[in-house]
C-alpha cells in the first residue's frame, strides 16, 4: 500500500470538501443592448436598456424562480419582503462557492460595464437575483417602481446608477438636489460575487437590511 505524504492528504481533503461549480451554460443570457452607465451611455441607449428590462422582467423572474427552486434556493413567490431577502442571503452564503468565481473569469470590464453571456453568464444570474430583491421591495411598498435614473447631478458625477435601470421612489421631502430615492440592488449582488470574503458579506446581511429599510420607508420618507 502506498502511503500518502502530508501535501497529498491535504490536497485530497480539499478536493473532497470543495463544492462543485454549477454549470450555468443553460441559464438564459440577459442580452442588455448597451452595457455601462453614466456618461458612457447616451440617453437613447439608456432608453433601449429600459425597454429591454420591461419586456423581459416577468419572464426572467419566472425562470429565476424555477432555477432557485432547482438549486435549493428560496422561492420568491412563497416568501415576501425581508423574509425572502434573508433566505436568499443565507442561501448565497452557503452556495456562493458553486458559482463561477470572479477570479476565474477571463479578463473583462467589471460590473456595470460587463457583458452577461458566454463565459460571463453568471452576471445574468446575479442581475436577476438583484432584480428579485427589488421586486420584493416593490411588492411590499408601492411607493417604489423600476425606472431609469436620469438625475442630472448623478450623471454629472458619473455615478454607477446614472442612466441605469434602478428602483426609484419619490422623496417625501424633495430638495433642489434630489427628488427621488435611488436603490441599486444589483450592486449588492455583484459586490458579494467579486469580493466573497468581504466582512460585509461573510458576517453581515446588507441585503436584508436594505430591503427592510426600503419597505419601511427609510430611504424616501424621512
Amino acid at each position: 500500500m502506498r502511503l500518502l505524504n502530508m501535501p497529498n492528504l491535504i490536497q485530497r481533503w480539499l478536493a473532497g470538501n470543495r463544492a462543485s461549480t454549477w454549470d450555468l451554460g443553460d441559464y438564459p443570457a440577459y442580452e442588455l443592448p448597451h452595457p455601462g452607465s453614466g456618461r458612457a451611455l447616451s440617453e437613447s441607449q439608456a432608453q433601449a436598456n429600459w425597454a429591454y428590462f420591461q419586456a423581459t422582467l416577468n419572464e426572467r423572474q419566472r425562470l429565476l424562480r424555477d432555477w432557485l427552486v432547482a438549486h435549493d434556493g428560496p422561492d420568491p413567490q412563497a416568501l415576501q419582503g425581508a423574509a425572502y431577502a434573508k433566505a436568499l442571503n443565507t442561501w448565497a452564503k452557503a452556495h456562493w462557492p458553486q458559482l463561477p468565481a470572479f477570479s476565474r473569469l477571463p479578463k473583462h470590464s467589471p460590473w456595470p460595464d460587463c457583458t452577461r453571456s458566454g463565459p460571463f453568464i453568471v452576471y445574468s444570474l446575479l442581475g436577476d437575483l438583484g432584480v428579485s430583491l427589488g421586486e420584493a421591495i416593490r411588492h411590499a411598498n408601492g411607493d417604489w417602481h423600476w425606472g431609469l435614473n436620469l438625475d442630472a447631478i448623478d450623471l454629472a458625477d458619473n455615478m454607477a446608477t446614472a442612466r441605469r435601470v434602478v428602483l426609484l421612489a419619490d422623496l417625501k421631502h424633495p430638495t433642489p438636489q434630489a427628488r427621488e430615492a435611488v436603490l441599486d440592488l444589483e450592486a449588492l449582488l455583484f459586490a458579494a460575487h467579486r469580493f466573497p470574503d468581504s466582512p460585509d458579506f461573510v458576517y453581515l446581511d446588507s441585503w436584508t437590511r436594505t430591503v427592510a429599510d426600503a419597505i419601511a420607508g427609510g430611504y424616501h420618507e424621512t
